[in-house]
């Protein structure tokens, strides 16, 4: 199945970004599709870092960190009936961070048969989420200026 790209400019620093999407408890914030989201490993993200997580339509799957190079990228493998590989890389932007993304579904058993259709959604799902991820760090970091400005 191919390989879903996407990425999007956000007006935050690469650390803030990093720190935020590269910690899956956040999905729940800005997808609405992930429903649960458990970090199962003791102490800081880092390589080896696992996540107990249940998207709609999706039974409970266990998600791993397998690279973790703050700030500039991070690699992530989902197993199951439908096994996802996922990375991410930041770069820095005249004003802020690009984030580019790369989603591949891999679909196992019957749902090889779903493969046009499991595409066609993910390449909605996932644009809409780029979105979704610039305004949650958009929005977290216009917060915490206001802070600072204030005294806060």
């Amino acid at each position: 199945m191919p390989v879903i790209r996407n990425s999007v400019h956000i007006r935050c620093s690469a650390e803030e970004a990093f720190d935020y999407l590269s910690d899956l408890r956040n999905e729940l914030e800005w997808n609405p599709d992930c429903q649960e989201m458990e970090k199962l490993t003791d102490g800081p993200l880092g390589v080896g870092t696992r996540f107990r997580a249940k998207w709609k339509g999706s039974p409970y799957t266990e998600v791993e960190t397998l690279s973790y190079e703050r700030p500039r990228s991070w690699k992530m493998h989902a197993s199951g009936p439908l096994e996802i590989n996922f990375s991410a890389r930041l770069s820095a932007a005249a004003d802020g961070t690009t984030l580019n993304v790369d989603f591949e579904p891999i679909p196992h058993g019957w749902l090889k048969l779903l493969s046009p259709f499991i595409l066609l959604g993910f390449r909605r799902a996932e644009r809409a989420n780029m979105i979704r991820v610039r305004e949650a760090l958009e929005g977290k970091s216009s917060a915490q200026s206001m802070r600072e400005a204030s005294g806060l």
